[in-house]
């Protein structure tokens, strides 16, 4: 009896095991869908924000001596993400290559985005700019030219569980002070395709693995009936009439009526002519 239990404890338990669902690790190099540098003060040169340009941070202008706020707004679509996948990181790379004025560096911070983004020269004036939540994750940037990333996991998880994905923002770890004196942008290789910022996600993706569905016994069609002879009916036979022979015509094409006409007159003309020689043997 316990043979038999722990036999069929065995095999449940084997199917169950079958039945769950698996997780492979995959990972994803996501670019933005979305992205924009912007200034709070016009340069000496240049725009007051740019799409390849992104520049972060705070930094003291040198010739009005007021500060200026740099932020670079970026959004990630994360479709490529299977649903059910369970998130293990996500983090943001940036280039950095360019520095002003050269120190040691500064602390930058990424922030969620909390509202819609502006387009076109809307960008010039700060007060359009959209608002930022708190910090997620803060990296010391130093002045040394390279990749530098944030752990933005969470906020990445915050968007696959259902809050809007607004982007993210990268800016100076305290959004209004000056002391930092510093800023930095992708400036020198703007142009160069593998400089862009990206969003290296890992996760485990679900697989499958359960039992294929037992296949369905289906009833044979049933046979078709047996043939019934048809009862024939018999076709009659039509009776044969003779078919009478043909009337030969006068080759002249005359009608037989005619033709009997012509022996009769011909008939009283002998006769005639017989009576007269009769008589004029008699004279």
């Amino acid at each position: 009896m316990k043979r038999v239990f722990w036999s069929i404890a065995a095999t449940g338990f084997f199917l169950a095991v079958l039945a769950f669902t698996v997780y492979a690790q995959a990972s994803l190099q996501i670019l933005p869908d979305s992205n924009v540098g912007v200034l709070s003060e016009l340069p000496s040169s240049g725009e007051q924000w740019s799409t390849s340009i992104f520049p972060f941070g705070n930094y003291t202008g040198t010739t009005s001596a007021e500060t200026v706020f740099c932020r670079t707004y970026l959004r990630f679509p994360l479709d490529g993400i299977p649903a059910d996948s369970a998130l293990q990181s996500a983090l943001l790379y940036v280039y950095v290559d360019d520095h002003w004025p050269n120190d040691n560096g500064a602390p930058m911070s990424a922030y969620p985005v909390m509202g819609n983004w502006p387009t076109g020269d809307a960008w010039n004036d700060m007060g359009n700019w959209p608002a930022l939540g708190g910090s997620v994750a803060t990296t010391d940037v130093s002045p040394t030219a390279g990749w530098f990333a944030w752990d933005v996991t969470s906020l990445v998880q915050s968007w696959l569980d259902g809050t809007p994905n607004q982007g993210l923002a990268l800016a100076a770890a305290d959004l209004d002070s000056n002391i930092s004196n510093w800023a930095t942008a992708r400036r020198l290789t703007a142009d160069n395709p593998d400089t862009r910022p990206y969003l290296a996600v890992i996760f485990l993706e679900p697989t499958p693995t359960s039992l294929p569905p037992t296949p369905v016994p289906t009833s044979p069609p049933p046979p078709p009936p047996p043939l019934t002879a048809l009862p024939v009916t018999p076709v009659p036979t039509p009776a044969l009439t003779p078919t009478p022979e043909p009337i030969l015509l006068p080759a002249t094409g005359g009608s037989a009526p005619t033709l009997l006409l012509g022996i009769g007159g011909g008939l009283i003309v002998l006769a005639t002519l017989a009576a007269f020689r009769s008589r004029h043997w008699r004279f």
